[in-house]
């Protein structure tokens, strides 16, 4: 699981966790020569007639190779990348709740059903809110092919920053212009379709959405403490500017199993939505790369005194 937010909000966390996907079994009878059988037959000889009992002897057919048995085969079904719409923000309001909050700390053995259908109603009212009215904002979805649930969604739209800091939070002393940009929000998988690669095709359509809206960025916020979500956003392209020491954001007591208010560190990342080499050279993490030019450069003088 990734668990990543933008600041200020009830739902503010991105959680990228696992996915459920639809799966179905395919069975496969014995060939039969019935006619629809035999319609696919590739070649069919005889030999001379040698009859016993009504039963032809010497018969060779060339039939369709078997399927792998029913019990070992499964499909990820899934439809299109869309954008939200009526009951889609109430079911993705629920992956999202189970990828990030119910997943973390051990929060879905304590959390009361009342506390629960708190969570999942507020998260809803915060999709909505953000990304079901007029204006530069946007959700989309991923569905289960046979049942149509959600799978997958992400949310983003334009806040006001003073330099890493939503201007609503900044300060006197809060250094940087005031800028609007596009965020990333409310990135998150249901729990069967992990490693699937949804995340990273959710995380393209909405980059996309934001080249459309006129950006050539986009940020996103992300817990320090949760590497993974770090780390595929680094993978993905973005890299640290900035951050905040006690984000506000709401946590499941782990004791009472009621939902609180609290506050977490996190870490801003900006990804630059240019085209060709000036996008990737905003995009370029200077720190990872000195290490990694250290590590060969370390590695390499271990060879040569190897010789």
């Amino acid at each position: 699981r990734t668990a990543v937010f933008d600041p200020g909000t009830v739902a503010d966390i991105i959680g990228t966790s696992t996915t459920m996907i639809s799966a179905c079994t395919v069975t496969s009878a014995s060939p039969a020569l019935t006619p629809r059988l035999r319609d696919r037959v590739d070649t069919m000889t005889q030999s001379r007639s040698q009859m016993s009992g009504g039963r032809v002897r010497g018969l060779r057919v060339s039939l369709p190779k078997r399927r792998t048995p029913a019990s070992n085969v499964t499909r990820a079904a899934f439809g299109e990348i869309e954008r939200a719409r009526g009951q889609d923000y109430a079911s993705a309001a629920e992956v999202f709740v189970e990828a990030f909050f119910l997943r973390k700390g051990g929060a879905a053995d304590v959390i009361t059903k009342s506390e629960l259908a708190y969570l999942n109603g507020a998260q809803k009212r915060d999709m909505v809110g953000r990304y079901n009215k007029r204006g530069v904002c946007a959700m989309y979805v991923i569905r289960d092919d046979d049942t149509g649930k959600v799978m997958g969604c992400v949310g983003a739209d334009v806040q006001t920053f003073k330099g890493t800091v939503p201007l609503k939070r900044a300060t006197e002393a809060t250094k940087g212009e005031v800028v609007d940009r596009p965020v990333v929000a409310n990135l998150a998988t249901a729990p069967a379709a992990r490693r699937k690669g949804l995340a990273k095709k959710l995380m393209a359509r909405i980059e996309e959405e934001c080249k459309e809206w006129g950006f050539e960025e986009a940020v996103l916020v992300v817990e320090a403490n949760n590497s993974k979500a770090r780390s595929l956003y680094s993978k993905l392209g973005y890299k640290s500017i900035g951050g905040e020491p006690d984000t506000p954001n709401i946590v499941i007591n782990k004791e009472t199993g009621k939902v609180v208010n609290g506050a977490v560190k996190t870490v801003f990342m900006r990804k630059s939505l240019k085209e060709g080499a000036g996008g990737m050279l905003e995009n370029l993490d200077i720190t990872k790369l000195v290490g990694i030019l250290g590590a060969a450069a370390v590695a390499a003088k271990f060879a040569l005194d190897a010789q």
